[in-house]
């Protein structure tokens, strides 16, 4: 029997839906390490706000300041501890971090999931859907957080400005609208799939 050049099994020839699977696998081993990462340094961050850990974590520039020091590290001068607060006042900022940082988590979390889906070939999906749907909103929670966090911190005394913006907080907001944009598409191809599921 004669065989024909690229004639072989499906085994042996990998597919796009093969090289899909091996990506999904990959980035969600990195962003696990990066969730934990993130969720560590987050938790570790709020604690010293919590604790009033005045020489790590303070006030510096309108915004929340953490720094590393030892004998020889000069402390910058406008940096304020967290230990020269009222305790209500540590308490709240230790609140509004938290606030600032679960968009960040919430879109590693749903990246997470998409890359689990796509380790299984799945593509076009309702669950997909509705992780992209979760990330356009925390990035625009992203860019609208920081705003009411400034202005609280402006209320109760810690902070010198009302209104902080900052081009990350634009990029976020402008992503998370051509996210919802692509979320649509993302929703056809999920409507196209269940109707040839259907159909077969």
């Amino acid at each position: 029997m004669i065989r024909h050049q690229g004639e072989n099994s499906g085994s042996d020839v990998p597919t796009p839906s093969d090289a899909l699977a091996r990506r999904g696998r990959l980035f969600f081993v990195v962003a696990c390490g990066v969730m934990v990462l993130m969720a560590a340094t987050a938790a570790l961050q709020v604690l010293l706000l919590l604790f009033r850990v005045g020489d790590h974590a303070g006030m510096m520039s309108g915004g929340f300041a953490f720094i590393v020091t030892d004998s020889q590290t000069e402390i910058p001068t406008d940096f304020v501890a967290i230990s020269r607060y009222a305790i209500w006042q540590s308490t709240l900022a230790a609140g509004l971090l938290t606030l600032r940082l679960i968009p960040g988590l919430v879109i590693l979390s749903s990246l997470m999931g998409l890359f689990r889906l796509y380790a299984r070939r799945l593509i076009f999906t309702a669950e997909n859907e509705v992780l992209m749907r979760r990330i356009a909103w925390a990035l625009v929670a992203y860019a609208v957080v920081p705003l009411v966090t400034h202005a609280t911190l402006y209320v109760v005394g810690m902070s010198p400005v009302a209104v902080k913006l900052e081009l990350r907080q634009l990029d976020a907001a402008v992503l998370g609208i051509i996210l919802f944009a692509f979320v649509n598409v993302v929703a056809f191809g999920s409507e196209i799939e269940r109707d040839r599921a259907g159909f077969f």
